[in-house]
């Protein structure tokens, strides 16, 4: 028999997550206050705070929900066996920022303008980064074992790798990079493709990109 209260107890939780996305988009994070969200949500503040304890914990959580968005999406595509090791790179990198993209506002805030707003929010960030990390480096020891790739030192590579792409979303959500995302996106991985020396062909990537929703 199927737990209803907690499953209503999720559906809310969820339903405060969402309305916070949208105020924080509309207002940004300073000037957005809990009755503005508890209002979007059309939910009573002492319910808001059954689950949270403050908007930054809302933040937080937010931003560990996209994290978790992009890592997951990025782990199937590389899933797929039929593709060559360029084709899983390319998708898996295009769609880590393909999710930051399609929640442009809202990343905006969690990755330009909450910059420093205070050391929990800065562990969080780390937190996040490192897990990137984390997944970065199993795929490069994978390439490394099953394809005998010349990964001189993978700690490094995946380090490398986790900034340039949070470095490109950055810089593309404070509008330092004007070209158009899928040709950034293409710029940063044939890069690294060059760099790890895997083969691929010009045509390959980008018909990998343009399968992408962005």
């Amino acid at each position: 028999m199927k737990d209803t209260s907690s499953s209503k107890s999720s559906l809310k939780r969820k339903n405060i997550l969402e309305a916070a996305a949208k105020v924080f988009s509309e207002k940004g994070y300073i000037e957005a206050s809990i009755k503005n969200i508890t209002d979007e949500a059309n939910v009573a503040v002492g319910t808001f705070y059954n689950y949270f304890n403050d908007k930054e914990e809302v933040l937080e959580q937010i931003y560990e929900e996209i994290s978790n968005m992009s890592l997951k999406a990025a782990s199937e595509v590389s899933m797929n066996k039929d593709d060559s090791i360029s084709q899983k790179f390319t998708l898996a990198m295009a769609y880590v920022i393909s999710i930051y993209a399609k929640n442009k506002n809202l990343s905006k805030i969690l990755l330009v303008k909450s910059m420093g707003i205070n050391e929990a929010f800065e562990k969080k960030r780390w937190e996040i980064l490192d897990r990137t990390n984390v997944y970065l480096r199993q795929i490069l020891e994978h390439l490394k074992k099953q394809h005998s790739l010349n990964i001189q030192d993978v700690n490094v590579t995946s380090v490398l790798l986790t900034q340039s792409i949070f470095g490109v979303i950055t810089y593309w959500l404070n509008e330092k990079l004007t070209s158009d995302l899928k040709d950034i996106i293409f710029s940063l991985c044939t890069y690294h493709l060059k760099a790890l020396n895997i083969d691929f062909t010009y045509e390959e990537i980008n018909k990998c990109i343009n399968e992408i929703e962005i």
